[in-house]
Formats: C-alpha cells, sequence, structure tokens
C-alpha cells in the first residue's frame, strides 16, 4: 500500500520515541516531565504510581542518573534503602524493583496479570537478588503496587536482633 504523498514525496513514516527518554547527564528533567512526555493515559498511570509511592512512611522520591543507557529516573528510598525505579523507556512507562528472597516469598504470584507474570518469566539478576522491569501500561502498574507492597511490607519491619554468645 503507497504511503500517502505530501508535496510529491511520500510522507515520511512516524518517528519512533527514543529509546533513552532523559539521557543527557547536565539536564536533570523536573519530575513533572517524566509523566509529560506520554501519552495521557500512561502519564496518568504513571501519576497514580508515583502518587502510591509518596503516600507510604519513609518513602523519599529523588532524580537519579542511571548513565547514559538508561538516563535519568525516579527514584525511591524507604529509610535511605533502594525500593524501586520508575523510568520512560522506548516512550513507555517502566517501573524497576529488586526482590530478595524473603521479598520474593512474600509475593503472592498467581495474583499478578499477565504483565506481571511475564515480567517474572523475564526476571533478571541471581537467586539472592530477582530483578523485574514491570511495564506500567494495561495492568503492569496494578501488579507493581503488589511487588511494592510485599517489599515495603518486609522492609518496614524491624531487624531482629542478633544473639551474641559470651
Amino acid at each position: 500500500m503507497p504511503r500517502a504523498e505530501t508535496n510529491g514525496r511520500a510522507a515520511a513514516r512516524p518517528k519512533a520515541p527514543p529509546k533513552v527518554a532523559f539521557a543527557k547527564k547536565s539536564q536533570p528533567p523536573p519530575i513533572a516531565a517524566f509523566s509529560a512526555l506520554l501519552p495521557l493515559p500512561l502519564g496518568k498511570r504513571l501519576e497514580k504510581v508515583r502518587g502510591f509511592l509518596t503516600k507510604q512512611k519513609n518513602v523519599a522520591e529523588d532524580v537519579y542518573y542511571y548513565g547514559p543507557r538508561s538516563g535519568w529516573g525516579l527514584r525511591y528510598l524507604l529509610a535511605g534503602q533502594a525500593l524501586c525505579t520508575l523510568l520512560v523507556h522506548r516512550g513507555r512507562p517502566l517501573g524497576i524493583v529488586s526482590l530478595d528472597g524473603p521479598a520474593r516469598e512474600a509475593v503472592d504470584w498467581k495474583a499478578l496479570s499477565a504483565v506481571g507474570q511475564k515480567a517474572r518469566r523475564a526476571a533478571h539478576g541471581s537467586p539472592a537478588l530477582l530483578w523485574l522491569d514491570v511495564p506500567l501500561d494495561g495492568d503492569g502498574a496494578g501488579d507493581l503496587k503488589a511487588l511494592l507492597k510485599a517489599k515495603i511490607k518486609l522492609m518496614s519491619r524491624p531487624a531482629a536482633p542478633s544473639r551474641r554468645e559470651a
């Protein structure tokens, strides 16, 4: 099928979104720029996840540079420890979360949608620390929240006192 012509030339294909949304280290974006970069429905999903995270007790949000291949992202810390990251990757919002052994066991994997199940199958890392990249479009935002609830619950527990033998 021929493309529509404009001024005697074939119309150009729509340009794909850049792989890395905010790649320049010298230009940190404002927090609002992350959702503004996305189409309205995806921007709203990103804002809902941001709202969920910022309402949690002892969770801090900052803009952090992850390198030229990932660019700038929204980093969330719970009492100074990494909780998750939200990025815009190839024009889509993406949540990245790491789960250690106890956090993996606390997640109800069967309750996750197909998006969460796919993220689990594609997870990378080691048996000690599993990294999940969860797209926030579709049911992914709800899946990321479920993963984060399990992780927050475990991170919020006071550390068990260690036994010292005399």
